[in-house]
């Protein structure tokens, strides 16, 4: 039997992988762990927050990627608001941990904004000078 093994190829994958998980009513931030063929290797919320808040601590992060062994992950929290306009402090932190993934060798590939019915990559936005 093969190993079927699931690909993030694009942001619209991983916010299809991610909508079915988060909760709609308070901020959540995910975490997709990838190995280094885009193969998902675990999903984890990492933190839950209040409906327009979630703090947030890399080091909970790192650990979760490499508890998992990943090489790879991508970042993602809801805005319960439904604005999917990105703060001040989402781009500082994803700056920050693009940083630190490099400082770590594993990869932060992206960032998204999820709400109801949408989404936003960092990434593809051109918030992010990856």
């Amino acid at each position: 039997m093969k190993d079927e093994r699931i690909k993030i190829v694009s942001s619209s994958w991983a916010h299809h992988v991610l909508k079915k998980n988060m909760c709609q009513d308070v901020e959540e931030l995910w975490c997709l762990a990838l190995g280094p063929s885009l193969d998902l290797i675990a999903i984890q919320m990492i933190f839950r927050g209040t409906v327009d808040a979630c703090l947030v601590h890399p080091r909970d992060i790192f650990r979760f990627a490499c508890l998992q062994n990943a090489s790879q992950l991508i970042i993602a929290h809801n805005h319960p608001s439904g604005d999917l306009t990105p703060s001040k402090q989402d781009i500082e932190f994803t700056h920050r941990m693009i940083k630190l993934g490099q400082m770590m060798e594993i990869l932060v590939l992206d960032h998204l904004i999820l709400t109801k019915k949408h989404y936003l990559s960092l990434v593809e936005s051109g918030l992010l000078d990856l």
